[in-house]
């Protein structure tokens, strides 16, 4: 299956909460009470994304209760950050906590399906080593295993393709590293209906109603301040000693993705004993969920819906 987008219209709605003193706004669609639901957390640190879930991933509402929460100072949570005020791995991850308590205490459940992408998989596999109780399954699209492997990786698979400066910018997270390697996964996968696609990603911002001008600009203030903020720990992530969860874990890797190279992860999964699993998408490049929404739209219901 490849990148097609279901023509099926998102029904979610903008609301908003109040959570350890900031307001961070989310995007939900209509479902019963007992629907499954899923909490999906973004990329960056600060790349919000509503939008984009509304548009490629809105065959999940069909089943699912489907929330994309922008974080604290990002997107349509965006505030400027005061000095002195504590924005860290551990602060974000109980954002996340709190709200997961809101919304499971509101729709009268117990736990909740956890998706994470890039910067999110970080706070999202946290949340599930913190509290797994919480979590039914959690999905990884993009997963960061050991952030200085990943860097690493990508220099020394640059050297083959890219100029001196290309092989210096791979080597650090940066604004600047994700648009080199995302060119450079547009160039591998030698599409230009992958093009598209990625202008299409950023027409969706444009045409969001949901998105002025000034929460565009907000946007890329949130961005700047949440990695800021947040690329100095991110670099020193690792998981690689944690082989045990307390819930089911999927691995989703992208075949393309050069952000974050996915034999980390697969080699990372091979050493986990608890419930996992790790499945390749041979069309994507770092966001399979947006390069092949109907194979992981398939996917999801196939791991979280009962049988």
């Amino acid at each position: 299956m490849t990148g097609r987008i279901n023509q099926i219209r998102s029904r979610s709605h903008i609301y908003q909460a109040r959570i350890n003193g900031a307001r961070l706004v989310f995007s939900m669609n209509p479902a019963p009470r007992e629907a499954p639901i899923i909490l999906y957390l973004h990329g960056g640190p600060g790349d919000a994304c509503i939008p984009l879930t509304m548009r490629y991933n809105a065959e999940l509402e069909e089943d699912f209760r489907f929330i994309n929460l922008d974080q604290r100072g990002s997107g349509l949570s965006y505030y400027p950050f005061a000095s002195d005020e504590s924005v860290t791995i551990s602060s974000m991850v109980e954002d996340i906590h709190r709200f997961v308590l809101t919304i499971l205490r509101a729709y009268r459940q117990d736990s909740l399906i956890l998706i994470g992408h890039s910067w999110g998989s970080v706070l999202g596999l946290e949340m599930v080593r913190r509290y797994p109780l919480l979590i039914s399954h959690y999905i990884g699209l993009g997963q960061v295993v050991t952030m200085q492997g990943a860097l690493t990786l990508r220099q020394d698979l640059s050297r083959r393709s890219l100029p001196k400066w290309g092989q210096n910018v791979a080597g650090r997270e940066s604004t600047l590293a994700d648009l080199v390697m995302s060119v450079h996964e547009l160039r591998q996968q030698g599409s230009i209906r992958t093009v598209f696609s990625t202008l299409g990603r950023v027409l969706s911002y444009v045409r969001s109603p949901y998105y002025s001008w000034k929460s565009l600009v907000n946007l890329g203030r949130g961005i700047q301040q949440s990695r800021s903020r947040l690329n100095g720990e991110l670099e020193e992530v690792d998981f690689r000693k944690v082989t045990s969860y307390g819930a089911p874990v999927t691995f989703i890797g992208g075949r393309y993705d050069w952000h974050l190279p996915s034999i980390l992860v697969e080699r990372y999964a091979s050493t986990i004993r608890t419930d996992h699993r790790f499945v390749w998408f041979e069309h994507s490049g770092h966001s399979p969920h947006w390069d092949e929404p109907a194979h992981f739209a398939g996917l999801v219901r196939e791991l979280c819906l009962p049988q």
